[in-house]
């Protein structure tokens, strides 16, 4: 049996890795993990044991085969098509601040955005990063630009950048601030960055509650809204230039079903195999719950 004055107790100890306010309370028991709600910030962050981190290699990114576990892509290499023509959206977002240059994509998994950025003939050099070897390896074997294997804010520069990207990836970070503020150094003077990630303060999201797909523990164990994210990369030296939503993503009838169930507590098993009735149906899912922040490093002090 959980014992919950004890969870309350230890919960209300820990620093809100976005904002470093104590006092959180569980919101949220999803699957084992405890999201706790900041009070200072409305983010949400993972009340996390040793040993319950994430990890990306093995079937992370494919879960169509023998798997127990229901995070991560059905199967991302799939779904590639739906992903490039989502990513055209990001690319629409990075114009309008003038993107160009040297690009670098954390948490590029295995390239989808790299491959839209490319074909978009903005960039001159384009560079990914990811914390899967087997990601990193797809990437240069497919594009034959540089990838490097890492964590944000624990190796160093691959290289330094005129646009950073960090396309539902700051969500994976424990350390968030930590990160970004590392970052700046990725960045050369005037530099863009920009992060997307889910919005917690979003309607559907509030309507769903703990059935929100975004609630993937370990894998995703800090959750922003726009305050909680402004005071990360305020913190982390950066200045604000710019908001965006994006309300649609195109998705396989497979991921949508796998996330669905799980959302639903079905076990693995059973969420897989319905999900792969559906592989090759591509489905448009209104939704605004993915918020994008733009960003250039702060000339103040």
């Amino acid at each position: 049996m959980v014992d919950r004055a004890h969870e309350r107790e230890t919960a209300s100890d820990l620093t809100c890795p976005i904002c470093q306010v104590t006092g959180a309370r569980p919101r949220y028991h999803v699957r084992g993990y405890t999201v706790l709600a900041c009070p200072g910030c409305g983010g949400w962050y993972l009340a996390l044991q040793p040993g319950q981190g994430a990890t990306y290699d093995g079937d992370y990114l494919r879960r169509g085969r023998a798997s127990e576990a229901t995070h991560g892509y059905f199967d991302y290499e799939r779904d590639r098509a739906l992903h490039l023509r989502n990513f055209q959206r990001n690319l629409e977002i990075l114009g309008e601040f003038g993107a160009a240059g040297a690009l670098c994509d954390v948490g590029c998994a295995s390239g989808h955005f790299l491959m839209a950025a490319r074909a978009s003939g903005r960039f001159t050099a384009l560079t990914g990063v990811d914390p899967s070897h087997a990601a990193v390896a797809a990437v240069r074997e497919r594009l034959g630009c540089a990838a490097v294997a890492g964590l944000l804010g624990v190796m160093p520069a691959p290289g330094r950048y005129d646009v950073l990207t960090l396309w539902e990836t700051i969500e994976h970070i424990p350390r968030p601030v930590e990160a970004l503020a590392a970052a700046r150094a990725w960045l050369r003077p005037g530099g863009l960055l920009a992060v997307g990630t889910g919005d917690n303060t979003a309607p559907l999201a509030r309507l769903l509650g703990r059935r929100w797909w975004y609630l993937v523990p370990p894998d995703h164990c800090v959750y922003f809204n726009r305050r909680a994210l402004t005071i990360a990369l305020t913190r982390a030296g950066y200045e604000i230039i710019g908001w965006r939503r994006i309300w649609t993503h195109w998705v396989s009838g497979a991921n949508a079903t796998m996330k669905l169930l799980r959302s639903l507590d079905l076990p693995p098993a059973k969420a897989l195999a319905a999900a792969g009735a559906l592989a090759h149906v591509a489905l448009p899912i209104i939704h605004g719950t993915t918020l994008v922040a733009l960003a250039r490093p702060s000339q103040s002090p």
